[in-house]
Protein backbone atom coordinates (compact mmCIF):
# COMPACT_ATOMS: atom_id res chain seq x y z
CA UNK A 1 0.00 0.00 0.00
CA UNK A 2 1.48 3.74 -1.03
CA UNK A 3 2.74 5.59 2.04
CA UNK A 4 0.21 8.56 2.47
CA UNK A 5 3.87 10.55 2.34
CA UNK A 6 3.79 9.51 -1.23
CA UNK A 7 0.74 10.30 -2.52
CA UNK A 8 -0.40 13.46 -0.49
CA UNK A 9 -1.21 15.86 -3.15
CA UNK A 10 0.52 19.00 -3.65
CA UNK A 11 -1.73 21.76 -3.65
CA UNK A 12 -1.60 25.69 -3.29
CA UNK A 13 -1.50 27.97 -0.34
CA UNK A 14 -0.51 24.85 1.97
CA UNK A 15 2.97 24.15 4.19
CA UNK A 16 4.64 21.33 2.67
CA UNK A 17 7.45 19.29 4.16
CA UNK A 18 9.58 17.85 1.02
CA UNK A 19 12.29 15.05 1.40
CA UNK A 20 13.85 12.99 -0.84
CA UNK A 21 17.25 10.85 -0.80
CA UNK A 22 19.61 9.39 -3.14
CA UNK A 23 18.21 5.85 -4.78
CA UNK A 24 19.53 2.74 -2.30
CA UNK A 25 20.36 5.52 -0.16
CA UNK A 26 23.32 6.70 -2.19
CA UNK A 27 25.09 10.27 -1.87
CA UNK A 28 23.81 13.11 -3.93
CA UNK A 29 25.96 15.47 -3.45
CA UNK A 30 29.58 14.73 -3.84
CA UNK A 31 31.34 18.15 -3.39
CA UNK A 32 30.66 21.37 -2.00
CA UNK A 33 29.88 22.51 -5.75
CA UNK A 34 26.97 20.40 -5.82
CA UNK A 35 25.16 21.77 -2.58
CA UNK A 36 25.32 25.32 -4.20
CA UNK A 37 23.85 23.99 -7.25
CA UNK A 38 21.50 22.69 -6.48
CA UNK A 39 20.49 25.09 -4.34
CA UNK A 40 20.84 27.34 -7.44
CA UNK A 41 18.26 25.34 -8.73
CA UNK A 42 15.73 25.92 -6.34
CA UNK A 43 15.83 29.49 -6.73
CA UNK A 44 15.34 28.78 -10.53
CA UNK A 45 12.24 26.46 -10.87
CA UNK A 46 10.60 26.87 -7.27
CA UNK A 47 11.08 30.82 -6.31
CA UNK A 48 8.27 32.75 -7.41
CA UNK A 49 6.00 29.62 -6.96
CA UNK A 50 6.67 28.68 -3.68
CA UNK A 51 7.90 30.19 -0.43
CA UNK A 52 10.67 29.13 1.61
CA UNK A 53 10.91 28.36 5.01
CA UNK A 54 13.75 25.93 5.58
CA UNK A 55 15.74 23.64 4.48
CA UNK A 56 18.74 21.25 4.79
CA UNK A 57 20.96 19.46 2.59
CA UNK A 58 22.50 16.59 3.53
CA UNK A 59 25.16 13.76 1.75
CA UNK A 60 22.42 11.80 0.64
CA UNK A 61 19.18 13.59 1.36
CA UNK A 62 17.28 17.27 1.56
CA UNK A 63 14.94 18.52 3.58
CA UNK A 64 12.49 21.63 1.99
CA UNK A 65 9.93 23.01 3.96
CA UNK A 66 8.09 25.38 2.00
CA UNK A 67 4.52 27.35 1.64
CA UNK A 68 2.62 27.06 -1.88
CA UNK A 69 1.79 30.20 -3.30
CA UNK A 70 -1.63 31.47 -2.97
CA UNK A 71 -1.68 32.81 -6.73
CA UNK A 72 0.41 32.55 -9.26
CA UNK A 73 1.38 35.33 -12.10
CA UNK A 74 2.42 33.92 -14.99
CA UNK A 75 3.77 35.32 -18.30
CA UNK A 76 1.77 33.84 -21.59
CA UNK A 77 3.70 33.77 -24.68
CA UNK A 78 1.02 34.68 -27.25
CA UNK A 79 2.44 35.26 -31.26
CA UNK A 80 0.78 38.51 -32.93
CA UNK A 81 0.91 37.94 -36.41
CA UNK A 82 1.46 41.20 -39.08
CA UNK A 83 1.55 41.40 -42.23
CA UNK A 84 5.44 41.45 -43.02
CA UNK A 85 6.52 39.87 -39.71
CA UNK A 86 5.55 37.85 -36.52
CA UNK A 87 6.11 39.30 -33.04
CA UNK A 88 6.11 37.74 -29.44
CA UNK A 89 3.93 39.47 -27.08
CA UNK A 90 3.73 38.25 -23.22
CA UNK A 91 0.81 38.61 -21.28
CA UNK A 92 0.08 38.01 -17.69
CA UNK A 93 -1.94 35.39 -16.84
CA UNK A 94 -3.43 35.00 -12.76
CA UNK A 95 -4.01 31.50 -11.35
CA UNK A 96 -5.56 30.98 -8.41
CA UNK A 97 -6.95 27.56 -8.63
CA UNK A 98 -5.71 25.18 -5.42
CA UNK A 99 -5.04 22.05 -8.19
CA UNK A 100 -3.83 23.66 -10.88
CA UNK A 101 -0.88 25.42 -8.48
CA UNK A 102 -0.35 21.97 -7.40
CA UNK A 103 0.13 20.52 -10.90
CA UNK A 104 2.58 23.18 -11.87
CA UNK A 105 4.50 22.83 -8.36
CA UNK A 106 4.74 19.34 -8.90
CA UNK A 107 5.91 20.06 -12.66
CA UNK A 108 8.72 22.58 -11.20
CA UNK A 109 9.59 20.04 -9.05
CA UNK A 110 10.35 17.18 -11.53
CA UNK A 111 12.16 19.63 -13.79
CA UNK A 112 14.53 20.49 -10.66
CA UNK A 113 15.15 17.02 -9.62
CA UNK A 114 15.72 15.71 -13.55
CA UNK A 115 17.99 18.95 -14.03
CA UNK A 116 20.17 17.93 -11.23
CA UNK A 117 20.11 14.09 -11.81
CA UNK A 118 21.86 14.58 -15.15
CA UNK A 119 24.16 16.85 -14.48
CA UNK A 120 25.48 14.29 -11.71
CA UNK A 121 25.06 11.38 -13.86
CA UNK A 122 27.30 13.48 -16.29
CA UNK A 123 29.68 14.61 -13.43
CA UNK A 124 29.49 10.98 -11.62
CA UNK A 125 29.64 9.44 -15.13
CA UNK A 126 26.73 7.14 -13.91
CA UNK A 127 23.38 6.36 -15.12
CA UNK A 128 20.27 5.58 -13.66
CA UNK A 129 17.84 7.18 -10.71
CA UNK A 130 20.09 9.37 -8.98
CA UNK A 131 16.97 10.37 -6.49
CA UNK A 132 14.43 7.59 -4.99
CA UNK A 133 11.13 7.83 -8.18
CA UNK A 134 8.77 9.21 -5.46
CA UNK A 135 9.57 11.58 -3.45
CA UNK A 136 8.09 12.52 0.33
CA UNK A 137 5.81 15.14 0.99
CA UNK A 138 3.82 16.20 4.01
CA UNK A 139 1.00 18.38 4.09
CA UNK A 140 1.19 20.58 7.72
CA UNK A 141 -1.75 22.33 9.13
CA UNK A 142 -0.51 22.60 12.50
CA UNK A 143 1.66 25.74 13.27
CA UNK A 144 3.04 23.27 16.51
CA UNK A 145 4.13 20.94 13.68
CA UNK A 146 5.18 23.64 11.52
CA UNK A 147 7.78 24.90 13.53
CA UNK A 148 9.43 21.78 14.71
CA UNK A 149 9.21 20.43 11.21
CA UNK A 150 11.58 23.70 10.23
CA UNK A 151 13.85 22.90 13.54
CA UNK A 152 13.64 19.03 12.22
CA UNK A 153 15.09 20.12 9.37
CA UNK A 154 18.23 22.36 10.82
CA UNK A 155 18.58 19.68 13.27
CA UNK A 156 19.11 16.63 10.53
CA UNK A 157 23.05 17.25 10.52
CA UNK A 158 24.01 16.75 14.02
CA UNK A 159 21.44 14.06 14.17
CA UNK A 160 23.33 12.53 11.34
CA UNK A 161 26.56 13.26 13.17
CA UNK A 162 28.00 15.07 10.14
CA UNK A 163 28.95 17.80 12.65
CA UNK A 164 28.88 18.58 16.65
CA UNK A 165 26.47 21.96 16.13
CA UNK A 166 24.09 22.04 13.47
CA UNK A 167 23.86 25.64 13.53
CA UNK A 168 27.49 25.88 12.16
CA UNK A 169 26.24 23.35 8.86
CA UNK A 170 26.78 25.30 5.58
CA UNK A 171 23.92 24.08 3.66
CA UNK A 172 21.19 24.30 5.78
CA UNK A 173 18.76 27.49 6.08
CA UNK A 174 19.24 27.94 9.99
CA UNK A 175 22.21 30.50 9.28
CA UNK A 176 20.42 31.90 6.50
CA UNK A 177 17.60 32.55 8.27
CA UNK A 178 19.91 34.63 11.25
CA UNK A 179 22.13 35.88 8.96
CA UNK A 180 22.18 36.32 4.81
CA UNK A 181 21.37 33.88 2.25
CA UNK A 182 21.24 33.72 -1.39
CA UNK A 183 18.61 31.86 -1.15
CA UNK A 184 15.40 34.01 -0.81
CA UNK A 185 13.55 32.82 2.65
CA UNK A 186 10.16 34.20 4.03
CA UNK A 187 12.09 34.92 7.16
CA UNK A 188 9.46 37.43 8.74
CA UNK A 189 6.61 35.02 8.29
CA UNK A 190 9.51 32.43 10.04
CA UNK A 191 9.88 35.00 12.69
CA UNK A 192 6.23 35.43 13.19
CA UNK A 193 5.37 32.10 13.42
CA UNK A 194 8.18 31.81 16.28
CA UNK A 195 7.48 34.83 17.63
CA UNK A 196 10.28 37.17 16.83
CA UNK A 197 13.74 36.29 16.05
CA UNK A 198 14.98 35.52 19.44
CA UNK A 199 12.42 33.22 20.04
CA UNK A 200 13.15 31.19 16.83
CA UNK A 201 16.62 31.09 18.02
CA UNK A 202 15.48 30.12 21.49
CA UNK A 203 13.55 27.60 19.69
CA UNK A 204 16.95 26.22 18.08
CA UNK A 205 18.84 26.20 21.20
CA UNK A 206 17.11 22.91 23.27
CA UNK A 207 16.64 19.60 22.23
CA UNK A 208 12.77 18.67 20.92
CA UNK A 209 10.77 15.39 21.45
CA UNK A 210 10.42 13.70 17.70
CA UNK A 211 7.25 14.01 16.92
CA UNK A 212 6.46 11.47 14.52
CA UNK A 213 3.95 12.68 12.34
CA UNK A 214 6.66 14.63 10.52
CA UNK A 215 9.55 12.58 10.62
CA UNK A 216 10.58 11.95 6.76
CA UNK A 217 13.09 9.01 7.00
Amino acid sequence: MPSVKTITPILGDRYYHIFNRGSNKQNIFYSPENYVYFLHLMDQFLAGYVDFLAYCLLPNHFHLIIKTKEKLELAILDEVENRSFCRERFSKQIIDDVNVIGKIIVNRLKRMFITYSMAINKQENRVGNLFDPKYKRLMITDDNYLRYAIFYAHYNPEKHKLIDDFKSYRFSSYKALVGNSKIKMDREFVYELFGDKSSFINYHSVLHDEQEQVIME
